[in-house]
C-alpha cells in the first residue's frame, strides 16, 4: 500500500470511528454520512478495495453498514479487526430482557487443546443457561486471548473452576450426589433424543483429538451419544456439546412448566 492509499484509509477510519461514536445523535449521524460518502466518492475512487465499499455509506446507512465499513478500515491499518462482542454489545437494546435462572448442569472440559473451543463453550453455556464450567487439565482458562475472543464477553456470566484431573473431578461431583454422564461415540449407548435428563447433573465432555479416557467413562453415571449419518464419525466437541445443552435445557423448562 502506497502512502497516499494509507493515508485515504486512516481518514476513513477516522470518520468512521467518530461516526461510530455519535451514533446515537441523529443530527451528528446525518451529517457524518453524508461527509463519509462525499470523502469516499471524491478522495477514495482510485483506492482498491476502499473504493468498493463507498456503496454502504447512504442516508439510509445502517449500524450493519458502518461496520462493514470499519472492519475492513481496522484490518488494514492494524491487523486487528472489530471483535464480534463490540458489535454485539453496540446493538443490545437498552432495555435487554432478563437471563432465565441457570440450570443445574456442571460441564467438564477434559485437556482442550484449543482456546477457541473454550470461548465457544463458554458462549454456549451462557446461551443456555448452564450453571458451571470445570476445566480439567491443561484446558486453557478463559481469560486466554483466543478464548476470550471466541467467547464475546460470556466468560464473565458462566461460573468456573479448575481441577487437575477429570477424573477427580467426576468422582467429586458424584461424591455430592451429582450424576456425570459422558458424551461420547460409544454405539451402544442411548441416543440423546432418548435421553431422559434428571437434574443435578454434570456432563463430561472429551478433547477432539483424545476424546474421553477409558478410566473416565468408565466413572461416569452413563454414556450418551449423538447419532451421526454421514461420512464422519463425530462433531467439533462445542457443536456437539451445543446439541446437548439445547436437549438440556429444554428438559428443564419443562420439568419447571
Amino acid at each position: 500500500m502506497d502512502e497516499r492509499d494509507e493515508k485515504a484509509w486512516r481518514d476513513v477510519h477516522k470518520r468512521l470511528t467518530a461516526l461510530d461514536r455519535g451514533w446515537e445523535k441523529p443530527r451528528f449521524r446525518a451529517a457524518a454520512i453524508a461527509d463519509l460518502a462525499r470523502f469516499l466518492r471524491e478522495r477514495c475512487a482510485g483506492v482498491p478495495h476502499l473504493a468498493d465499499l463507498a456503496r454502504l455509506a447512504r442516508p439510509g446507512m445502517t449500524r450493519q453498514d458502518l461496520f462493514a465499513l470499519l472492519v475492513p478500515c481496522e484490518r488494514t491499518l492494524t491487523r486487528v479487526k472489530v471483535t464480534d462482542v463490540e458489535i454485539l454489545s453496540a446493538d443490545l437494546p437498552a432495555e435487554a430482557p432478563a437471563p432465565a435462572p441457570p440450570m443445574p448442569l456442571t460441564v467438564l472440559a477434559d485437556n482442550f487443546r484449543s482456546a477457541i473451543n473454550v470461548g465457544t463453550l463458554f458462549r454456549v453455556c451462557d446461551c443456555f443457561g448452564v450453571g458451571r464450567v470445570v476445566l480439567c487439565g491443561y484446558t486453557p482458562a478463559p481469560d486466554d486471548g483466543r478464548a476470550r475472543q471466541a467467547a464475546l464477553g460470556a466468560e464473565a456470566f458462566v461460573p468456573w473452576e479448575r481441577a487437575p484431573r477429570t477424573l477427580g473431578a467426576v468422582r467429586a461431583l458424584q461424591a455430592g450426589g451429582v450424576p456425570v454422564i459422558a458424551l461420547e461415540t460409544v454405539p451402544d449407548a442411548p441416543a440423546l433424543e432418548a435421553w431422559r435428563w434428571r437434574f443435578p447433573c454434570a456432563v463430561a465432555l472429551g478433547s477432539e483429538r483424545f476424546g474421553l479416557g477409558p478410566d473416565v467413562v468408565r466413572a461416569c453415571d452413563a454414556v450418551v451419544r449423538i447419532p451421526l449419518y454421514g461420512h464422519k464419525n463425530s462433531l467439533n466437541v462445542v457443536m456437539a456439546f451445543t446439541l446437548v445443552a439445547h436437549a438440556a435445557r429444554q428438559a428443564f423448562e419443562r420439568s419447571h412448566a
